[in-house]
């Protein structure tokens, strides 16, 4: 379960505007837009359902061609296209292209020693032509932002039901160390807390290593839970080293396998134990307050991944509406387009839900469900007060 470590720190990174850098022929930008289309078509391990969920999946993709042939001048044009091409189709798993800011910010977790030297990772990102497709774009850069003041979580308390209220909008890995001490600070100031809830509500991920350090560490709990990760055996597969640590699907029992993964041909699987040790003894808090997860169908990637990770370990109780999905598999792929040198990426594996679904595509379930119309706050405030 290496690949596990990788994902804690990838980020949910957003498109932001970039530039232009020196070109190839228009004619590569055709063909990198085509090899984008055969690498989804043939390593993607949802493509299955995205025809299937798409129905005008060949006609976008014939119609974003042609804007390629006709329109596409640089690298930055190709991202574009590809990126809105994706993003009519739903951006299923990850799917996406590296704009010049993302692309940095992947620098700085390679520089931070995340990726093994010679992994995939590195290779591409230090590419000579990836390098200088990349260099003539602008960029906002990430690492300079000023994140004091973003994405601040709000902490409440209702003192007629005894309950701490805190939310959380990011998961980002820029954040946790001023959000370290936010939950045990409120603690303290309300010492006979009986509900915490903490909404995720809109929370488009970030790095696992958020929830996982500042929300259930400081719990005192050693806490585990089992991750199992589908995919079908290909060469992207194989340069990532899944097939290292890979059981044939065939020498499972049938009930272990779900249902999805025979329906999107996936062949192996790669199981393992993820462990949340407590925290160090000065950031460990003292209480027995029954914990509430708010979700709802903006939570995605690492947020989702918070929500699964109650689900299945009962940690927390989840309540609202089902999430977007995405949390639970491994961090996404990397892929170059020859001839530009962009960048691609998406998710390489798939997971199941509780019940056996597809948690990239059907998220991830609520507990208490939300009534139609119904602000999720004020449903765990209806359960709490009917108990």
């Amino acid at each position: 379960m290496k690949r596990w470590f990788v994902l804690a720190v990838v980020l949910c990174i957003l498109a932001w505007p970039a530039g232009i850098c020196a070109e190839p022929p228009d004619s590569d930008y055709l063909s990198d837009y085509d090899e984008a289309l055969r690498i989804t078509e043939e390593w993607n391990p949802f493509i299955r359902i995205i025809r299937s969920t798409v129905e005008n999946y060949n006609a976008l993709c014939a119609e974003e061609r042609e804007l390629v042939r006709t329109r596409c001048r640089s690298a930055e044009d190709l991202r574009v296209m590809l990126s809105e091409l994706f993003a009519r189709i739903g951006n299923p798993g990850h799917l996406s292209m590296l704009d010049a800011a993302a692309y940095r910010e992947y620098l700085h977790i390679m520089e931070q020693g995340i990726y093994g030297e010679g992994s995939p990772e590195s290779l591409l990102l230090t590419d000579p032509l990836t390098e200088a497709t990349y260099a003539g774009m602008h960029y906002d850069d990430p690492a300079a932002e000023d994140w004091s003041g973003r994405y601040l979580p709000y902490v409440t308390y209702d003192g007629e039901r005894d309950l701490l209220y805190i939310r959380i909008q990011s998961f980002r890995h820029e954040l946790i160390e001023r959000d370290r001490n936010v939950l045990a600070d409120a603690l303290r100031v309300h010492p006979k807390t009986k509900h915490i809830v903490f909404d995720i509500c809109g929370n488009g991920g970030g790095s696992d290593y958020y929830w996982a350090d500042l929300l259930v560490a400081p719990f005192g709990e050693k806490v585990s839970y089992e991750k199992r990760v589908f995919f079908r055996d290909n060469e992207l597969i194989r340069n990532y080293g899944y097939m290292e640590e890979a059981i044939p699907l065939s020498e499972l029992d049938r009930e272990d396998v779900p249902a999805f993964a025979e329906e999107l041909g996936l062949t192996h699987m790669q199981s393992g134990t993820i462990v949340i040790e407590p925290a160090e003894e000065n950031r460990t808090i003292r209480s027995d307050a029954r914990r509430w997860v708010l979700i709802d169908e903006y939570v995605y990637s690492a947020a989702d991944g918070f929500a699964g990770f109650c689900k299945q370990t009962g940690w927390a109780t989840l309540v609202g509406r089902r999430t977007k999905g995405d949390g639970g598999s491994d961090a996404p792929v990397l892929v170059r387009l020859p001839k530009t040198g962009l960048l691609m990426r998406f998710s390489a594996t798939a997971n199941a839900n509780q019940e056996g679904t597809l948690n990239a595509f059907y998220g991830t379930s609520p507990d208490y469900p939300s009534k139609p119309f119904e602000r999720v706050y004020d449903t765990v405030l209806r359960i709490i007060d009917a108990q």
